[in-house]
């Protein structure tokens, strides 16, 4: 009677732990499937896009879901020729202005990780707040400060400005990655006769390369993709390259205009290569930028 009782416990626990398993891997599978959706819907309007290049104008708007078949290459042509100078332009402006963010937020957030100055959590305090306001906000102060500092109309205007707006972003994080850094690291530099420049330039910042990246890589995406300052900025002689993929809108009247919606599919594929490249090459380093505070305490 009891080896009885006892093989229908073990029976039922059996079954108990089978409807857990199973139900495991079916909410596995369902996630699984909905990220494979995402993904897939994601791509959607990439290929939309790349098929739009590859057809002329005018069958795009006779059938907008149309096949390029046969494909042709004249709009990447027209689009690259157009967009040679600005493209240039904006990387020049991009990496620049990227240089210059990561040359002074570093010794800051060392600064304000590593030494203790007097009103260190005030200065803290403030970044935080300069990152609570919004870009929008900012506009209308930058632009006059701009206009009186005879700064409009140059590049190195609006890469001044880019570099001063990514300062409290990158302070904040970087500083955050280097405050969890081993102290005792610094402390035997500092026995050995180092200097805090050169603990910083060989322990802090080779070890916080990835924070570093992801810093880079996010205002990449910003400066490089950015319409509204340049265009505030910037004469139509000195266009960036989200202001030159505008021009491709023909004008039809006063209130109307006509897009050249190869070409600009094919400006916007060339557009996005530079990005690409970007993420192929920084994309280990920018994921354990983003991983690194999830095992630090």
């Amino acid at each position: 009677m009891f080896s009885r009782s006892l093989g229908s416990i073990f029976k039922n626990k059996t079954n108990v732990q089978d409807f857990v398993l199973r139900r495991s891997h079916i909410t596995t599978v369902l996630h699984y499937s909905l990220l494979i959706i995402l993904l897939a819907l994601s791509f959607v309007v990439l290929i939309i896009m790349v098929n739009m290049s590859l057809r002329p104008t005018v069958l795009i708007y006779a059938n907008f879901w149309g096949l390029a078949i046969p494909p042709i290459f004249d709009n990447y042509q027209n689009a690259f020729e157009r967009l040679v100078d600005p493209m240039s332009r904006t990387l020049l402006v991009t990496l620049v202005s990227i240089l210059g963010i990561t040359l002074i937020s570093c010794p800051a957030a060392y600064t304000l990780a590593r030494i203790d100055i007097p009103g260190r959590k005030m200065i803290f305090f403030g970044i935080l707040a300069l990152m609570m306001v919004p870009g929008a906000v900012q506009l209308a102060p930058n632009f006059i400060l701009a206009n009186q500092l005879n700064l409009r109309g140059t590049l190195h205007g609006l890469i001044i400005f880019y570099i001063a707006e990514g300062q409290p972003f990158a302070i904040f994080l970087i500083s955050s990655f280097f405050a969890h850094q081993s102290g005792e690291l610094f402390e035997a530099a500092r026995i050995d006769g180092a200097s805090e420049l050169q603990a910083l330039r060989f322990i802090a910042v080779p070890l916080a390369w990835p924070i570093i990246m992801t810093v880079a890589v996010l205002n990449f995406l910003g400066i490089y993709s950015d319409l509204i300052w340049p265009s505030l900025m910037l004469t139509n002689q000195q266009q960036t390259l989200m202001i030159a993929l505008q021009s491709f809108a023909t004008p039809v009247d006063e209130f109307v205009t006509r897009p050249n919606w190869g070409v600009q599919a094919a400006g916007y594929t060339i557009g996005i290569i530079p990005q690409l490249i970007l993420f192929v090459f920084a994309m280990k380093y920018f994921i354990q930028g983003l991983t690194s505070g999830a095992v630090k305490g």
